[in-house]
């Protein structure tokens, strides 16, 4: 029986974006479907880009996501260590170990002298790859170059007449390319730092990494760690390459939607499950949303994943699905976990902050979006908008609003909510003066709100209370009396 093993391996130099974020979610579902393990490893051997912060960005956000690994650099695991920097004499020892079974040789060519030999292959229209200038150097030429102090890189050649590389992908199925393609690669620096290739093939080897599921931009590098891996005679994992990320018109990715971390999401209100859910959705199809619908949790994510269903077409990014989505997850939490989410901001509303959400919770698609409904528990400011000024400033709106504060004064003792002495101070005004609808009722709305929109006006008025509203109606009314 397969022991299914996935990794996310991200770099520490920079933050958790979208896609590294889909690519540790989808690796995530799929060891968790097959009740494997999920790996978090992290890839730090450039160190010249290594970003001060990332690391623990990216685990604290892989948290924050629900994405809780097995083995990794916090936990630790039978199979570490799990940062590549700590693991520089495996690939030491593997190199030598290469040495023995591929023909592999220094090459001491500059940056300026390759950039000079891409710009010529380019022109001819020829694949951008190693000219090979240093693979007939001699041993002992080699050797005293390097024993000078030249800089040099280990490099592995490859045999350009060989038969044509396979490998097998869950998404994509075989898929081949041409060694005459591909040319002698680097492997290491003379510095003993492997590169990213030579590195993560051997961790996924030694990590017993049975499935690798990364971005579809990985896989010409996949053909080189394949001749890897057969040079030293590791088994090779089953590979899928996830489809890139475009926008939705089919187009580039956005620099908005395409620059959003995680950590951006997140600060913008988005939560977990709404993040996860729509992550999921892109590029993966659950099977008959007609049937199944677009809302998933966690655990009913697990237990769908498929790589079979996963799509090799470009995933399109809505961010207005993305909306919905988090919003359909912020319905299905009670208005005091929402309340954690979204904490009182101001002391004087602590008492009211749970009732006052209630107001907006069914309207806000992001946490922040909750916040709206300070704008209704801030004192009116009748002059923000004409249309309010114009409202409250004719003389009917001002007599439907003084007798209601009449009404309302006289019944403050009464047992009846905010909300239902509203109610019938405002039906026993229209009555009286024989107006209805928005004549009757937008002179009370921008009387509590100063806007001609907004929250229904009873619910609004419990959470303000007697006084509250009382005192909103008087100052409307000396405001309508003086324009």
């Amino acid at each position: 029986m397969t022991n299914f093993r996935t990794r996310f391996a991200p770099s520490p130099t920079g933050f958790l974006h979208l896609g590294n974020a889909r690519t540790a979610l989808f690796c995530y579902l799929f060891a968790k479907h097959h009740q494997g393990q999920f790996i978090l490893r992290i890839e730090d051997t450039d160190q010249e880009r290594l970003v001060e912060g990332s690391e623990k960005s990216i685990m604290e956000d892989l948290k924050w996501m629900g994405l809780e690994w097995d083995e990794g650099p916090d936990c630790g695991g039978p199979l570490g260590p799990y940062r590549c920097s700590e693991r520089y004499d495996l690939y030491d020892k593997y190199l030598k170990q290469i040495q023995k079974s591929a023909r592999v040789y220094r090459c001491f060519c500059s940056a300026e002298q390759l950039d000079q030999d891409r710009k010529l292959l380019s022109s001819q229209s020829k694949p951008l790859k190693y000219v090979g200038r240093c693979r007939d150097v001699s041993e002992s030429e080699s050797e005293r170059r390097a024993q000078s102090g030249e800089k040099f890189v280990w490099r592995m050649q490859v045999d350009e007449n060989a038969d044509p590389i396979q490998i097998q992908d869950s998404i994509r199925q075989q898929v081949s390319m041409s060694p005459a393609v591909i040319g002698d690669f680097v492997l290491c620096r003379s510095n003993s730092i492997p590169v990213f290739l030579f590195a993560n093939a051997i961790d996924d080897a030694l990590m017993e990494i049975s499935h690798v599921i990364r971005g579809e931009d990985h896989l010409s590098n996949t053909f080189r760690q394949v001749l890897i891996y057969r040079a030293l005679g590791f088994p090779e994992p089953i590979f899928a390459h996830l489809p890139m990320i475009g926008a939705s018109d089919g187009g580039k990715l956005s620099k908005r939607a395409g620059s959003l971390g995680i950590r951006a999401l997140r600060d913008e209100g988005f939560i977990p499950e709404g993040i996860m859910n729509y992550l999921a959705l892109l590029g993966w199809s659950p099977g008959d949303t007609a049937t199944t619908g677009e809302k998933f949790t966690k655990n009913q994510l697990i237990e769908l994943f498929d790589l079979a269903r996963v799509n090799k077409s470009r995933a399109l990014f809505d961010f207005s699905k993305l909306r919905f989505l988090n919003q359909a997850h912020m319905l299905e939490k009670s208005t005091e976990e929402l309340a954690r989410l979204a904490p009182v901001r101001n002391e004087k509303w602590a008492s009211i902050w749970i009732q006052a959400l209630d107001l907006v919770r069914h309207d806000a698609h992001t946490v922040l979006e909750l916040y709206k409904v300070e704008a209704y528990l801030e004192e009116p400011r009748y002059d923000s908008l004409p249309v309010v000024k114009e409202i409250l400033s004719q003389a009917k709106s001002v007599e439907a609003l003084s007798r209601a504060a009449q009404l309302l004064q006289e019944a403050q003792s009464s047992e009846l909510s905010a909300g239902d002495l509203l109610q019938s101070s405002i039906k026993n005004v229209g009555q009286d003066l024989k107006i209805k609808g928005k004549e009757l009722f937008f002179p009370f709305r921008m009387a509590l709100t100063a806007s001609d929109a907004g929250p229904e006006l009873k619910p609004l008025a419990n959470v303000l209370g007697k006084t509250e509203v009382l005192n909103r109606i008087q100052s409307a009314i000396k405001f309508g009396s003086a324009s």
